[in-house]
């Protein structure tokens, strides 16, 4: 008998452990991986890069060095390149029969950022369920759009690195001559054969997975996701009157983004000597700075543009105050903006309670 009740507690426990509490870990644990990693990775290199610095010098340069009439433009022209991100989605959108209103599409691209401000990457997921829910149109064919519309910013980004990184290799050339130690370690790590070792198994494994594992989940959702880029794509290049308008909203929103760093140079006086590309190359750093799942780039982008700025001269304290502020300021945009998104959102789902009742 004792036995019977023994294997009867050790059957509940199990089938317990099963149901609940297993599921719970798991999704316990992924949310922590997707979330809160990623924003203790974030402030973890923030504080590492600021713990060096001299916080009573940059105070002092913040107070008395900084012009507050050139920042507030930037935020401004961080504003338009929102907008102009809203105006090229709606091309997309119209060629999918799908025609939200403009201040519908203002709320989901502001959305976008504010999410993404908090977790990494929800932004997109939120902006396509909230729009496809407004306009009671497909996910999916929502979903291909913002797909396209991301992957046309990721030509954009590659090729202003390339030109970027290729315009500079004289200067590349010249600092590597200046510190051989740094040069030597360079050729250390690509003459190293564990790195192409690295670089061939990443290779076989992806061809395995694609030759041998045809019911592989993942490769499941990479085969999905490529149909919904299809989708996306398509929606540009059928395109009969919009692509030029495409291409023009394309390079504002990147002049934008852009002229929100190169207009807080004018803010401090100590800067008036940089030129437009070591501003590029600053805007690059900071570019693969942001592409750092954490949230709002914070650690890694200051990381970026402050090893530039060392890089053409300036002093860590000068370094640190400029990421600061140029990083900061496009966050109380974010912030601003996604408050007034929430509360235009309220102030519709009101309105339209209103009406039916």
């Amino acid at each position: 008998m004792y036995y019977f009740k023994k294997r009867i507690i050790f059957a509940l426990c199990k089938f317990t452990t099963n149901i609940w509490i297993l599921p719970i870990l798991k999704k316990i644990l992924s949310h922590i991986s997707k979330y809160i990693l990623p924003l203790l990775l974030g402030l973890g290199i923030f504080w590492l890069l600021y713990r060096q610095f001299d916080f009573a010098e940059i105070i002092s340069i913040l107070q008395q060095d900084m012009n507050y009439f050139w920042i507030v433009v930037s935020m401004l022209v961080g504003v338009v390149s929102h907008i102009s991100r809203a105006l090229r989605w709606q091309l997309q959108l119209r060629t999918l029969d799908i025609n939200p209103s403009f201040g519908t599409l203002c709320n989901a691209i502001f959305g976008t950022y504010a999410f993404n401000l908090v977790l990494p990457r929800f932004g997109e997921l939120w902006r396509c369920t909230y729009l496809a829910n407004h306009e009671k149109a497909s996910f999916s064919r929502v979903f291909g759009s913002m797909l396209s519309d991301r992957v046309a910013d990721g030509i954009t980004a590659i090729t202003i690195v390339c030109v970027v990184f290729l315009s500079q290799m004289n200067v590349v050339g010249s600092f590597l001559a200046e510190n051989p130690a740094t040069q030597q370690r360079l050729q250390t790590v690509l003459s190293s054969p564990w790195l192409y070792i690295f670089i061939l198994a990443v290779v076989g494994a992806i061809v395995f997975i694609f030759l041998h594992k045809g019911n592989n989940s993942l490769l499941k959702k990479i085969q999905e996701t490529i149909r919904n880029m299809a989708v996306g794509f398509n929606s540009v290049l059928s395109m009969k009157s919009g692509k030029w308008l495409f291409l023009l909203y394309t390079i504002m929103i990147w002049g934008c983004y852009f002229l929100q760093l190169y207009i807080c140079i004018f803010a401090f006086e100590w800067m008036s000597h940089t030129t437009i590309m070591q501003a590029m190359v600053l805007f690059v750093l900071g570019s693969i700075g942001m592409a750092v799942p954490v949230q709002g780039g914070i650690g890694p982008w200051h990381a970026a543009v402050i090893f530039g700025m060392m890089f053409y001269g300036f002093t860590h304290e000068q370094a640190g105050a400029f990421a600061l502020v140029a990083h900061g300021s496009q966050m109380i945009v974010t912030i601003i903006l996604g408050i007034y998104t929430t509360i235009a959102i309220l102030c519709e789902k009101r309105e339209k309670k209103d009406l039916i009742n």
